[in-house]
C-alpha cells in the first residue's frame, strides 16, 4: 500500500489515538497486522522475498522474537496505518502466515514506534550492523537520511561512525541513474564499477556510457573503460581550452567543478568542470578577438596571406573546411620540404594563402603548419607523392634488388672475418639472459639453443667485401636453384610413381580385398565399396566409406601393399607384398 503523496490534512492526535496507536518516544506497542504497511522508505529494496517462507515457519513455531520498527501515518488518509521501515522480511513472513490462514488481520505485532526520520535512521543502522545490505540499498538509504534536510554529511558520519568522505561517496553513489542502481541490485555491477560511474554527476552521460558498456564484448563495465569514456566526454582543468580561458574567467561566469570523491582526478587529467559551454563560449569570443592580430602578423611574414581560419572546436584537431576554391597543403609523412619552404614557394608563385590557427595542447592560440592555397595551383606547391620519381624498368628493379642482396652478403663476409680473427671490441653478446623458448636438434650434438652474438661492421668493411660477395651471392643463388629443381623433380617423380601404382592397382582382377592407402588399411565390402573398417563390425557404424576402388584412390598421396583376402592380411599385415612390376625392376 503506497503512502499517500497528495496534500491532505494532518491527522489530529485524537484521530491517531482513535486508531488505537499512542505515539510516544521509544514506545513498543502491539499493532494489528492489518494496519501494518511496508514503508516506501524502507532502506532494503533488494531480495525483499528472500527466505520468507522459512522465516514464516520459524515465526509460526517460536513466535515473533524481534519487534518491527515503524512510524504512524500523519494524514487523514493514512492515520490508521503504521509504516514498517525496519523488519520488512518479518512483515512479509507475517503476511504469508495470514495468507495460509494461521493468523488474521487482528493478530497483534510488536512495533517500535518512532517518528519518520528516526525510523529511517534505525532501519539503516540495523541493516548496516548486519553487513549483508546490498550496496545499492545502502546508497539509497544515505539519500533518504539527507532528504528531510535536517542532517549534513558530517552529521550522518558522526551518527554512524563513518568518515565524512565515505558518506559523501555514498551520497554520490546514491544519485546514480536508477538503471545503474538496478543493475547493482541484480548483481550485474561491482562496487568498483559503480564508483567509476559516479565519477560523473550527469545522469545522461552516466546512462550513455552504461548502455555502451553493456553492449561491450570485452570486459563490460570495466572501471578503467568507464573512466576513459568519461575522460573523452568531459572537459577537465587540464583541457587545452580550459588552459586557454583560465580558471578565473571561468569561475566569474559561474562555472563550477565536480568534487573528486573517488581519487581519479589526477589519473584522468585534472578536475572535471561542470559547465563546458561556458569555456567554449569564452574561448570562441577570445579566439575571434585575436584573429585580427594573427592575420596581421601572418601578413608581415607572407603578404599573400588573405585570411586566418579557426576550427569550430577551437582546439587543434581536424583542419576546418577549405574555403571555396582552395585546397589544404598537407605534406603528411614527408620530411622534405618543410612547411616553411612550402609557404615560401607559394609566396614566390604569388599565390594567396589561408592560414589556420587553433589552441594547442599548452592552451595557446597559435598558427598551425598546414595552410590552404588555390586548388588549381596546389600541385605546383606540393607535387603528388612519387610524381618526381622516374619509373624503373624491370631490369633496373632486378639490378637494384641484386645490389641490395649482394651488400647483405658482403656484410656477412666482413662480420665472419672479424669473428674469425677475434677482433677486440667488435662482437657482443645479444643478451646475458638469452631466450630459451626455441630449441632445435643438431646431428651429432643433440638439442641446442641459439645464443646470439652481434658483430659490428663498418660501411667501409662492407664495401671492401663487395667483390667477393658477388661471387658468393652467385654461388648461393645457383645452390638455391639446384635445390628447388631437385625438390621439384622429386615431387614429380613421386607423383608419377603414385599414378603408375594407381593404374596398376585399378588393373588388378580381382580387386584387392585389403589395400594400404595413405598409411591406413582399407577393406573391400560385399558391395564393392571400400572403408577403413571391416564390414559388419561395431566400428563400421562410423567409418570413411568410398563407393569403389577408383574413388578411394582418386586423391591418394601414397598407395601401398595389397592383399587378396582379409585372412592373408590378418596373417601378415606388414608383409612384403611388393608389386610384380617393382620385383621385375629389382
Amino acid at each position: 500500500m503506497p503512502r499517500a503523496k497528495k496534500a491532505t490534512a494532518k491527522a489530529a492526535p485524537d484521530q491517531i489515538a482513535d486508531a488505537g496507536i499512542i505515539v510516544a518516544p521509544m514506545s513498543i506497542q502491539p499493532v494489528p497486522l492489518g494496519r501494518l504497511v511496508r514503508a516506501p522508505e524502507n532502506v532494503r529494496h533488494t531480495d525483499k522475498a528472500a527466505d520468507v517462507e522459512s522465516l514464516a515457519d520459524d515465526i509460526a513455531a517460536h513466535g515473533l522474537l524481534q519487534s518491527l520498527i515503524g512510524y504512524v501515518g500523519d494524514t487523514d488518509i493514512d492515520a490508521a496505518a503504521v509504516y514498517i521501515i525496519g523488519g520488512g522480511r518479518r512483515l512479509q513472513a507475517l503476511q504469508l502466515l495470514r495468507e495460509r490462514g494461521s493468523i488474521d488481520d487482528a493478530y497483534e505485532v510488536s512495533v517500535l514506534i518512532r517518528d519518520q526520520a528516526e525510523a529511517i535512521e534505525l532501519s539503516l543502522s540495523e541493516n548496516l550492523a548486519r553487513r549483508d545490505m546490498n550496496p545499492a540499498d545502502e546508497f539509497a538509504a544515505f539519500q533518504e537520511l539527507m532528504r528531510p534536510g535536517t542532517m549534513s554529511p558530517a552529521d550522518i558520519a558522526k551518527r554512524f561512525g563513518f568518515s565524512e568522505r565515505y558518506v559523501k561517496q555514498r551520497l554520490r553513489l546514491g544519485s546514480l541513474a536508477p538503471q545503474i542502481l538496478d543493475a547493482m541490485r541484480e548483481g550485474k555491477l561491482t562496487i568498483d564499477a559503480a564508483m567509476a560511474y559516479a565519477q560523473a554527476q550527469d545522469q545522461k552521460l552516466q546512462l550513455k556510457v552504461f548502455n555502451a558498456q553493456a553492449k561491450s564484448n570485452w570486459k563490460p563495465h570495466d572501471p578503467h573503460s568507464i573512466g576513459l569514456a568519461y575522460h573523452n566526454a568531459q572537459m577537465t582543468t587540464k583541457d587545452a581550452l580550459f588552459l586557454f580561458v583560465g580558471a578565473e574567467d571561468y569561475e566569474k561566469k559561474g562555472g563550477g567543478y565536480e568534487d573528486d570523491l573517488f581519487g581519479e582526478a589526477d589519473r584522468w587529467g585534472g578536475r572535471k568542470i561542470t559547465d563546458a559551454s561556458i569555456i567554449l563560449s569564452i574561448a570562441k569570443d577570445r579566439a575571434a578577438f585575436h584573429q585580427v592580430r594573427l592575420l596581421s602578423e601572418a601578413k608581415d611574414v607572407y603578404p599573400g596571406t588573405v585570411d586566418v581560419l579557426i576550427p569550430g572546436g577551437i582546439r587543434r584537431s581536424a583542419p576546418p573546411k577549405a574555403p571555396k576554391g582552395y585546397k589544404l597543403v598537407d605534406k603528411g609523412y614527408r620530411s622534405e620540404p618543410t612547411y616553411a619552404q612550402l609557404r615560401e614557394k607559394a609566396a614566390q608563385l604569388g599565390l594567396d594563402i589561408v592560414r589556420i590557427a587553433s589552441v594547442n595542447n599548452d592552451g595557446v592560440l597559435a598558427m598551425e603548419e598546414q595552410f590552404y592555397v588555390p586548388a588549381d595551383r596546389h600541385a605546383e606547391v606540393l607535387p603528388p607523392v612519387g610524381s618526381d620519381r622516374q619509373q624503373e624498368t624491370p631490369e633496373q628493379i632486378a639490378a637494384r634488388r641484386r645490389a641490395q642482396e649482394v651488400r647483405k652478403v658482403a656484410a656477412f663476409l666482413a662480420a665472419k672475418e672479424i669473428r674469425d680473427e677475434k677482433v677486440e671490441g667488435r662482437h657482443f653478446w645479444r643478451s646475458m639472459r638469452p631466450d630459451l623458448w626455441h630449441a632445435r636438434a643438431v646431428d651429432g650434438i643433440g638439442k641446442c639453443y641459439p645464443v646470439i652474438v652481434d658483430v659490428l661492421v663498418t660501411s667501409e668493411e662492407i664495401d671492401a667485401k663487395l667483390g667477393a660477395a658477388e661471387a658468393e651471392f652467385d654461388r648461393q643463388e645457383a645452390e638455391e636453384v639446384a635445390r628447388r629443381e631437385a625438390e621439384e623433380k622429386a615431387a614429380a617423380d613421386a607423383a608419377a610413381a603414385v599414378e603408375a601404382r594407381r593404374a596398376e592397382v585399378l588393373g588388378m582382377d580381382p580387386a584387392p580385398a585389403v589395400i594400404h592407402v595413405d598409411g591406413m588399411a582399407h577393406f573391400r565390402w560385399a558391395s564393392g565399396a571400400y572403408a577403413d573398417e571391416q564390414e559388419e563390425t561395431p566400428a563400421a557404424e562410423e567409418c570413411s566409406l568410398y563407393d569403389d576402388l577408383e574413388e578411394l584412390l582418386e586423391h591418394a598421396e601414397s598407395i601401398g601393399l595389397t592383399w587378396p583376402s582379409i585372412e592373408a592380411w590378418a596373417e601378415n599385415p606388414h608383409g612384403e607384398n611388393v608389386p610384380e612390376v617393382e620385383e621385375e625392376a629389382a
